[in-house]
């Protein structure tokens, strides 16, 4: 046996001991930098997604209130409508012979009249839908599970 001599000192243990956290907390943070990454695009996606809910929101409000002025509009129609329609019979009244060619005009008339009266129906219910709709956008956010999110990587494109 070869006679070896190491060479030995005696070393207080505490900074090594503080190398060895410093070196774990280094391990630790060069991993994380990915999970900084994921948070940061995911609060930025949910940030998109705000903005997307709130121009739907500005949207249905606009609609909601152009469809709101309708069924006003369709009723001054309808009562327009309707004068002309008591003129057109007036007059007819008045003149016996021409009066048999206007009946086929006053009945159109009148379909126009009752098929006026469905759309401002249509048009208020199609209000309240919306209202309905807009009811269920403004509910809070369901809460995120506390599952991790996997982001998936974005598709890749054959080379051309």
């Amino acid at each position: 046996m070869e006679n070896r001599h190491d060479e030995f000192e005696l070393v207080p243990m505490s900074p090594i001991r503080r190398l060895e956290r410093r070196i774990d907390q280094i391990e630790s943070t060069s991993g994380g930098a990915d999970t900084k990454g994921v948070l940061a695009e995911m609060i930025d996606i949910i940030k998109m997604n705000q903005m997307l809910v709130d121009e739907l929101a500005k949207a249905n409000d606009a609609l909601r209130i152009e469809l709101s002025r309708l069924p006003g509009r369709l009723e001054e129609l309808i009562d327009r409508m309707t004068e002309l329609l008591t003129y057109i019979k007036a007059s007819a009244a008045e003149e016996s012979s021409p009066a048999a060619s206007f009946k086929p005009l006053a009945e159109k008339f009148d379909l126009l009249i009752e098929e006026n009266k469905r759309v401002v129906e249509s048009n208020q219910s199609m209000l309240l839908a919306l209202e309905e709709i807009d009811k269920k956008l403004r509910r809070p956010a369901i809460p995120m599970s506390p599952q991790p999110v996997r982001v998936l990587p974005p598709p890749q494109r054959p080379i051309q």
